[in-house]
């Protein structure tokens, strides 16, 4: 029986571990956290469940996590992102008819510098060339054009990164699943436990080495070796680019440039839960238009899906790595300030504030990959390439096709099973 060792026991990696177990490997994983899931994270500390990693099932239509929360009975819940209610500077609320003129000029804003892009000889930020389109908007007024800049700022936490740094010519790359987005109110955890029932699980086994041969694997731990036939890497871009592990030989040139060139973004969130709520029960989403640039912008009404009066704020590059440096209080009392903005000084201080800090997490070093400018969506392919028909790769940041998503990472680990099933022929 042929021995796999997979590292890493995210998604990505217990579907290849779940898959090949099926097909009669011996598999082992290491992972060298306390946990399983990595960048699926369920806290339950405070007597809630909330994610503090991955929270969505984006677009359950032909998504193989749709068939995986009905195998493992996991509850799930439409979130309607256009379900908004969104407060100025000085507490007034834009009406609905303002949002969706906002909304809708956006994405035009945005589609007129992709075009721009492709008739560029060399790539720019996103930035630069909404930079060229603005000119051309005429009328708009300064209400509007807050409003604009919100739902680019919605934007750049969706894709973790700031548009000044993100590729005109590769932004929205990839492909998008239909049926909408869905939360798990109890938590992304019962899939990832689900998945990993009845697989050899070995925690805080941090690598720190991969030697390889034609013929065999060594990987060196912190505390222990393990041989194997061949090996699946997991380890999120951030790892990859962080040189945190060693190979033996070295990773090709052509790997190691594109692990350059691809990015890793941040979507950090703070936690608060209240002793009652003050805000709205109808919206799902909450927006903040701040007369600063980076501010506290966009928030998740939770309390609509675990009956918990708890809102949720995303923030996301340049921003959420500038929060990670503060504490849980001097974050809460920065959130504070925002909502007593927008709902008054009466409202009362939270009773729980979790803040996470994915950048600085050193088995994460991020949240989900993206593109630079002058990435490439090659560099994809390239990443995910076996070396020596013994190193196979998975994760989010190796699919081509539905990268930053967790469905996109599931789908990784079956890949690279698939491709070692055929290279072994058992």
């Amino acid at each position: 029986m042929r021995n796999i060792l997979v590292i890493g026991a995210g998604i990505a990696g217990l579907a290849a571990a779940r898959q090949l177990q099926f097909s009669n490997f011996q598999v082992t994983v290491l992972e060298a956290r306390n946990r399983i899931g990595g960048r699926i994270y369920t806290n339950k500390n405070f007597g809630f469940p909330v994610d503090l990693g991955a929270s969505w099932i984006h677009g359950i239509d032909k998504n193989p996590l749709t068939k995986l929360a009905q195998e493992f009975q996991v509850v799930i819940q439409y979130t309607d992102f256009d379900n908004i209610q969104v407060y100025g500077s000085n507490g007034e609320i834009f009406t609905a008819s303002e949002l969706k003129d906002a909304n809708l000029l956006s994405q035009q804003i945005l589609q007129e510098a992709k075009s721009l892009g492709k008739k560029l000889e060399s790539d720019i930020s996103v930035a630069e060339a909404i930079q060229y389109v603005l000119p051309g908007k005429k009328n708009i007024t300064c209400r509007q054009s807050s409003l604009v800049q919100w739902y680019l700022t919605e934007r750049e936490i969706q894709e973790g990164t700031d548009l000044d740094s993100y590729s005109v010519w590769e932004w929205d790359e990839y492909e998008n699943l239909e049926g909408g987005n869905y939360l798990l109110p109890n938590g992304y955890e019962e899939i990832i436990q689900g998945l990993a029932k009845g697989i050899d699980i070995r925690l805080q086994q941090k690598v720190i080495e991969i030697q390889y041969d034609e013929k065999k694997v060594l990987v060196k731990t912190n505390s222990k070796h393990f041989l194997a036939d061949a090996v699946v890497i997991t380890l999120p871009l951030g790892v990859l680019k962080s040189a945190a592990v060693i190979f033996s030989p070295p990773l090709p040139k052509s790997k190691l440039t594109a692990i350059n060139r691809l990015g890793m973004g941040v979507l950090n969130k703070v936690v608060l839960k209240f002793p009652q709520a003050f805000w709205s029960q109808d919206y799902d989403i909450i927006g903040y238009v701040s007369e600063k640039d980076k501010d506290f912008s966009v928030f998740l009404n939770l309390n609509r899906y675990i009956s918990v009066p708890v809102l949720v704020a995303l923030t996301g590059g340049s921003f959420a790595r500038s929060l990670e440096a503060l504490s849980e209080v001097e974050i809460g009392k920065r959130v504070m300030k925002v909502l007593r903005r927008m709902y008054g000084d009466g409202i009362p201080a939270p009773e729980v504030v979790i803040a996470t800090r994915w950048a600085r997490d050193s088995f994460a070093c991020g949240s989900y990959s993206n593109m630079p400018v002058n990435a490439k969506a090659s560099d994809r392919t390239t990443l995910a390439a076996p070396v020596e028909n013994r190193l196979f790769f998975a994760g989010e940041a190796t699919s081509q096709q539905y990268p930053s998503t967790v469905h996109g990472a599931y789908l990784s680990g079956l890949r690279e099973a698939e491709r070692i099933r055929r290279k072994f022929a058992i």
